[in-house]
């Protein structure tokens, strides 16, 4: 969570400076993502690694050690993961952001009532929604991801993946249901303090649910 806002103080504080540079805003975007891939993604995998040990009974004492290939690999599974979603999302998602594109190019050029207006716009707002809904379910396919990479020093990225797609299969919504049992403690975190304590609890029983379903 600190990396989160470190990187995105950094990035807000370089879009601040007044400069005509746009290719210096783009170039340090870039290399802020990837930065944040390569301070992030280690570190999941550990936590990850920890959660595994502690589901098995066994106190994970010592710093965790990834190796080189270990960091290669989570941060390798960081960038597919994300890819992947992204691409999802954007397939769910096309026919709203078509449609919202569509009405800004046509009131650009002609009027439309306000009525109208509305209509369309509530329109694209629940097909926005329906989407998020759908691709929220789908992307559970690949949940179990960074779990196999965790289990399995030896599998590739692509493996896990392919992994855990084949494992999910069928059980997307129960896997998503079982998520969104712990909404309201997500609520809670809203008060910051209780997220030192949800956060660990929700991570932990996740792996403790793939664990039992390997």
């Amino acid at each position: 969570m600190f990396l989160v806002f470190a990187f995105s103080f950094c990035n807000a504080a370089v879009n601040m400076v007044q400069t005509a540079d746009k290719l210096f805003l783009i170039a340090f975007s870039i290399l802020s993502f990837f930065a944040f891939i390569a301070a992030v993604s280690p570190l999941r995998l550990r936590l990850e690694i920890k959660h595994l040990l502690l589901a098995r009974g066994m106190n994970p004492s010592r710093r965790i050690s990834l190796g080189l290939t270990g960091v290669l690999k989570s941060c390798g599974m960081c960038a597919c993961l994300f890819c992947l979603k992204f691409i999802w999302f954007l397939f769910f998602e096309f026919i709203p952001l078509s449609a919202a594109v569509a009405l800004a190019a046509y009131t650009a050029e002609k009027s439309l009532s306000l009525r109208a207006a509305y209509v369309i716009m509530g329109g694209i707002a629940v097909t926005a929604v329906a989407g998020l809904g759908f691709f929220s379910v789908f992307i559970q396919r690949y949940s179990m991801s960074m779990f196999y990479l965790a289990c399995f020093k030896e599998m590739s990225v692509f493996e896990a993946i392919e992994e855990s797609v084949k494992k999910t299969k069928n059980r997307l919504s129960e896997i998503m249901i079982f998520k969104l049992g712990f909404l309201p403690w997500f609520l809670l975190c809203l008060l910051i303090a209780p997220a030192l304590f949800v956060i660990p609890y929700y991570k932990q029983s996740i792996t403790c649910c793939f664990l039992n379903s390997r």
